[in-house]
């Protein structure tokens, strides 16, 4: 009986990652298959046959990728192994070898998120990254962690998923994102050539639910502006970080954190928006110039422009995150004292600005240009929920005038 195991061997080079073999066995002889995967000594458990994984790696999705890997193609290599011992026909460990070596390349779906998430890591795209990382993460608590071709996936297991989904409580909107975050990986493999070309997800629901509305009036931005909060406490400076975000079109949190001294020249703030890559140029007025003239001495040894990363933090996007939660934290103090309805957060500021600049009858496309959308389409859909908004509020006012008449 065959039988294959991977090995590791350290490199003779002090300080140079080692490489991994598969170990085959057959009638007393023996193949030794190189990879193309390598990691440091550190980074394997020889008693377990497994990569080490910890969670405070930087490589920590690199690992994650071989490990998946190697688990694939040991899986191909015992098919084979078991198939040539179901037929019963004899086969030299010459036979077995030639079989493993004309192996495709891995096509295994868990190997291919991890190398899209690695790869996402590598460009320092943390936000899509992330949003990886927890859809496919679902997708394998669905599959029991079991990894599979991409030929197995089917459209009726994509309907197993969404009803083993929402079995789970899951809402609407969170179960969409899952979806379409796994069809755009699943497409990432079409076009590599690692996935078949069949719409797997033609019955399946990616759509958003209308959500509630995020956006607050001109009135309650002028009731925030004017509330009376100690200079320089941490409310005070949410709310200078959410004004100015109002002010700059409703720029998103994560890109007024990496805005830099240098993106400010001849009156214009100049940036790329990281969700989109549009770059967007927006003219700098007096109001801007004012929170940020009040936070100078916080900034003066820092190549940003705005006092949420220092420029020394060893992780800016984690220190990105916390400064963000913070911020919304004191955003929804801020509300409360003004008597919003819904939670007032950095966010808000986005949708209020398209709230505002739809009631004044500013074309959508100009909207669109001025948010940074990538398309027409997708300000039409985030603009939906206002329209709903401003149609019940009119209902309510209605409803309001004929009970006073009854």
């Amino acid at each position: 009986m065959a039988t294959v195991k991977v090995k590791f061997r350290a490199s003779t080079t002090e300080g140079k990652e080692g490489t991994f073999y598969y170990h085959l066995i057959h009638q007393r002889h023996q193949r030794w298959i190189r990879t193309h995967y390598h990691v440091f000594p550190d980074e394997w458990n020889d008693k377990r046959s497994a990569v080490i994984i910890s969670d405070h790696s930087n490589r920590r999705a690199y690992l994650q990728l071989v490990q998946s890997k190697i688990n694939w193609e040991i899986k191909q290599m015992q098919r084979i192994i078991h198939d040539k011992e179901m037929v019963c026909m004899p086969s030299s460990i010459d036979d077995i070898a030639k079989e493993i070596w004309q192996l495709p390349p891995s096509q295994s779906v868990f190997a291919f998120f991890r190398q899209q998430i690695a790869k996402k890591e590598q460009m320092q795209r943390i936000g899509t990254k992330n949003n990886y990382v927890s859809a496919a993460a679902r997708f394998m608590e669905f599959r029991d962690h079991e990894d599979l071709a991409f030929s197995q996936m089917t459209s009726d297991m994509m309907e197993m998923y969404q009803s083993w989904l929402w079995n789970r409580g899951i809402r609407q909107n969170t179960v969409a994102f899952y979806l379409r975050t796994l069809r755009t990986l699943y497409n990432k493999a079409v076009e590599a050539g690692q996935a078949p070309s069949n719409d797997i997800f033609s019955h399946i629901q990616t759509t958003n639910a209308r959500t509630c509305k995020r956006a607050i009036s001109v009135n309650d931005i002028r009731k925030i502006e004017k509330l009376n909060l100690s200079r320089g406490s941490s409310l005070d400076k949410a709310r200078d970080l959410f004004l100015l975000s109002f002010y700059l079109r409703g720029m998103a949190f994560v890109d007024m954190a990496f805005l830099k001294k240098s993106d400010l020249k001849c009156g214009m703030i100049s940036y790329n928006r990281r969700k989109t890559h549009q770059n967007l140029n927006i003219e700098w007025i007096k109001p801007m110039q004012t929170i940020v003239d009040k936070y100078a001495e916080q900034t003066k040894d820092s190549l940003y422009l705005l006092p949420i990363l220092t420029g020394k933090e060893s992780s800016p996007y984690t220190a990105y995150r916390k400064m963000e939660h913070n911020t919304n934290y004191n955003l929804k103090r801020i509300g409360e004292r003004i008597g919003l309805k819904i939670p007032l957060t950095t966010y808000v500021a986005r949708h209020t600005w398209a709230s505002v600049a739809l009631h004044m009858n500013i074309p959508i496309a100009t909207i669109s240009e001025g948010m940074g959308h990538n398309s027409f389409k997708t300000t039409q859909i985030y603009l939906q929920s206002l329209d709903v908004a401003t149609i019940n509020e009119a209902n309510e006012r209605i409803i309001r005038k004929i009970l006073k008449e009854l």
